[in-house]
């Protein structure tokens, strides 16, 4: 049975899910998407040299991720298989036309459910797993969900996350003024960046190694991105976007100035905490 942490989770998706992929025209995370697309490019396509792939996306959404990294293995001449999972149903019927309208159907398959207890999947199976824009933040219990994913990447495998940085959260709350936010940031590692969402985890670069030691990986690295540019209100919504953002990223030029920027800067350790959000990547 569903519980009611998982209630509140697939209600906020549930009514994001017909407009979910137009944060697309969103000039924020347009900027954070190319930068992620150049990241996982060169640190997971770029490792692997077979002729296949086997991918699960735990926490798929609308496929959008499944879809861009099926196009990066193509550009390698490398075939791609996935498996796309989500507690979310009606994220994953959005996931299901955009698969079947790219003729796909072969090489992607859904199912409903929660990555917290993935039993029903065989152990050692996948070279890859994907959990884009805070899929372990939503989950009740990330440990537990990193370890599920732990079992079920082949040796040598690769897991890599997207999660909401706890430093960047109070930077965020701050500059917003919403101090009770700032409070439960504090005490519990939770946040919500506007009203609608459910909380969420949120962690140190830290904290999120550790877990993922703990959980057995090894030669874990923390990427934070983007690092000097930050979403403000209107980019928490679907469809909103702030004038700063318009102001600055609709100029094609500066646009491409920032983000070699945050490329040429992502990689330093140093950087990481200053990240909008955390890519955490580890070998098992």
């Amino acid at each position: 049975m569903t519980n009611k942490h998982y209630k509140e989770v697939i209600f906020y998706f549930k009514q994001k899910a017909s407009d979910y992929d137009l944060v697309d025209q969103q000039l924020y995370w347009s900027l954070s998407d190319e930068l992620l697309k150049k990241i996982i490019n060169k640190k997971i396509v770029g490792n692997f040299y077979r002729k296949k792939v086997k991918i699960m996306d735990a926490g798929a959404g609308t496929g959008r991720w499944s879809l861009i990294l099926h196009d990066l293995f193509k550009k390698k001449k490398v075939r791609s298989y996935f498996d796309l999972i989500d507690v979310t149903p009606q994220m994953l019927e959005e996931a299901e036309k955009k698969i079947k309208r790219k003729h796909l159907t072969q090489e992607m398959q859904i199912r409903v459910g929660n990555i917290e207890n993935l039993s029903e999947f065989k152990n050692n199976l996948y070279d890859i797993t994907i959990s884009f824009y805070n899929v372990l933040s939503f989950t009740e219990k990330p440990e537990k969900a990193i370890g599920e994913i732990y079992k079920k990447l082949k040796h040598g495998g690769l897991y890599a996350a997207v999660v909401s940085n706890k430093y960047h959260a109070y930077f965020f709350n701050i500059l917003t003024a919403q101090g009770v936010e700032v409070s439960r940031i504090n005490i519990l590692s939770k946040v919500r960046f506007n009203k609608n969402m459910p909380y969420i985890h949120c962690f140190t670069p830290r904290q999120i190694r550790s877990i993922y030691s703990n959980a057995g990986f090894k030669n874990i690295e923390v990427i934070g991105f983007p690092n000097f540019v930050y979403p403000n209100i209107e980019e928490t919504y679907i469809s909103g976007q702030s004038n700063f953002h318009r102001n600055i990223l609709k100029n094609k030029k500066k646009f491409k100035e920032i983000l070699d920027i945050e490329w040429k800067e992502c990689f330093n350790p140093d950087a990481a905490a200053r990240g909008n959000t955390l890519l955490v990547i580890g070998e098992k």
